[in-house]
């Protein structure tokens, strides 16, 4: 059964096989990038695997006033994008789960952005008041809505991510 362009019934299959060995719910997310030295166009490229879709190229290319060339999105873009549709994909799964149904739904992000701090000139946040609007189209009531948003909060990946401190291991490979 497919509801808000979500395969209901695969989605339940692999909540239910998790229940049972955790070890099911366990991904190990790979990602590898390169700083396109010696060549024109966008500064950084990551090509990403799809499970159907094949490679991807993503491209990235900061700001003018940053130094880059403006031709591609920014990475702080990427960040708020994925954070959004991750979000969007957790609210829009759950609302499926629970038969509600979703006639549109848009998600349009704003944040302040202080790059003091990034120049290093202060200790200024770099993004302050991060929020964000939902517009969703539907016969349910703002109840149910706000109970969904409740339970997009608690198991959206990448809410989770920019709730909690995540410190990532850097490791420099001299070649």
């Amino acid at each position: 059964m497919i509801v808000n362009r979500v395969d209901v019934d695969k989605f339940k299959e692999t909540v239910e096989k998790a229940r049972k060995d955790p070890a099911n719910g366990k991904k190990t997310m790979e990602i590898e990038g390169e700083w396109r030295i010696g060549k024109t166009g966008p500064q950084f490229e990551s090509k990403i695997k799809t499970e159907k879709g094949g490679e991807i190229a993503i491209q990235s290319d900061e700001t003018l006033i940053l130094g880059g060339g403006g031709t591609a999105p920014n990475p702080v873009q990427y960040c708020i994008y994925g954070l959004i549709a991750c979000y969007a994909a957790t609210f829009a799964k759950w609302a499926a789960v629970e038969g509600i149904v979703l006639k549109s739904f848009k998600i349009k992000a704003t944040s302040n952005m202080d790059l003091t701090r990034a120049f290093g000139v202060t200790q200024n946040p770099i993004l302050e008041h991060l929020k964000w609007e939902m517009i969703v189209d539907t016969d349910a009531n703002m109840e149910k809505l706000n109970r969904l948003n409740e339970i997009a909060k608690e198991r959206c990946p990448g809410y989770y991510c920019v709730t909690h401190q995540i410190f990532p291991e850097i490791k420099i490979i001299k070649q």
